[in-house]
């Protein structure tokens, strides 16, 4: 009887290995940019949760959806710091806290320009105009810090302006145009003036000075603070701002939900909210690499995914050509940054993502600043 073919064993059994491996590798290789990727789907998500929200028949006001996010962010985070110990929880140490209530104060108004904005524009133009705000805080920081605002960087921001104004089309410049791809099956959705149309996209312009003010803050903050104690900072005074703004603006108030649904759909921000900085934070622990931070740009793929999925609805050809320009500027810039040194934060936060590694002169600039402030 002839014995088995021990090599042929062998090799079936190493294959599998080898392939598990092979898998392994690449899981290890792209891990940060897996979990960007992953938050990115969160992140949208959110944002048409808010919109379904705003849209639908019980019409919650973004004052109410800011505080359903980030009331429950707030539960979140600080049950985090307290079970991890965190150094200062719950205020933080006393040389930042008003620099914390600062960066909280700039952060709330660009969340209620966003929420505000998706009612009126589709979810992929709103979220466009979010990829202003690097080219932006960049000249911010070269403002207030002292940190080197390049000659690329500032041509990338007046291409991104073009592609806002492209985006906006205004008649005088334009004509009349309709300018949304919108099937004759499209879902429900609220009909939107030119003027509606044209306020929503400056209050996204707006958020994006709000959105740099924050993140000008978090460069001087710098290490002197956990980033889910800025998170803290930015979901306390939001939720309180927002619950006061509906006890005392008339004709708001606070909109009780209508069963099940609205319940679930309100829990469900303030939790996608919460995974969202979680995994941007073990992302870029993991992969501060331009190939991790190319991912935060998926979120346009997932907000047009979104849009066509529940509105049926589209930005047309000027809308998508401009956003184009805005995207492709800012990835260019974001591209040519100069050569980088490592952060002394270890935890970085989920709106200085998009802002990539901090230059020797940035961070010079910001400990100058927390010096003399």
């Amino acid at each position: 009887m002839a014995p088995p073919n021990t090599n042929c064993e062998i090799q079936s059994d190493s294959e599998p290995q080898r392939q598990d491996s092979a898998w392994r590798t690449i899981w290890q290789n792209n891990k940060g940019a897996c979990l960007i990727l992953l938050a990115e789907v969160f992140g949208s998500t959110m944002d048409a949760t808010a919109r379904f929200l705003q849209q639908g028949k019980n019409k919650f006001h973004p004052f109410q959806i800011i505080v359903a996010r980030m009331g429950i962010t707030f539960i979140l985070s600080s049950l985090y710091m307290w079970w991890t110990n965190v150094p200062s929880f719950p205020l933080g140490s006393r040389s930042v806290r008003g620099w914390l209530v600062l960066r909280a104060s700039f952060g709330f108004g660009g969340l209620f320009c966003l929420y505000y904005s998706v009612h009126y524009l589709p979810l992929a133009e709103a979220t466009v105009f979010r990829f202003l705000v690097p080219i932006f805080t960049a000249l911010a920081c070269s403002v207030f810090l002292g940190q080197i605002f390049t000659r690329k960087e500032l041509i990338a921001g007046l291409v991104a302006l073009v592609g806002v104004i492209i985006i906006a089309h205004p008649p005088w410049l334009f004509g009349p145009v309709n300018d949304q791809i919108r099937p004759s099956n499209a879902g429900e959705i609220d009909e939107v003036s030119r003027a509606q149309r044209l306020i929503a996209i400056a209050v996204s312009i707006l958020g994006v000075f709000g959105a740099c003010g924050a993140y000008t803050t978090i460069r001087v903050i710098g290490d002197r603070a956990h980033a889910l104690m800025s998170v803290n900072y930015f979901a306390i005074l939001s939720t309180v701002g927002s619950a006061i703004a509906l006890l005392v603006i008339p004709g708001i108030g606070f909109q009780m939900p209508h069963g099940p649904r609205d319940w679930i759909l309100l829990i469900l921000i303030g939790v996608l909210g919460f995974f969202l900085q979680f995994l941007l934070t073990a992302g870029l622990q993991l992969d501060r690499s331009s190939k991790a931070t190319s991912m935060l740009y998926t979120q346009i793929l997932f907000a047009l995914s979104f849009d066509w999925a529940i509105w049926g609805v589209l930005p047309g050809r000027w809308s998508m050509f401009g956003g184009a320009i805005i995207i492709c500027s800012t990835l260019w810039s974001a591209l040519q940054k100069p050569h980088t040194v490592a952060e002394k934060n270890p935890e970085p936060d989920e709106e200085s993502a998009l802002l990539g590694a901090q230059t020797e002169g940035s961070e010079e600039g910001a400990r100058r600043a927390s010096i003399s402030a």
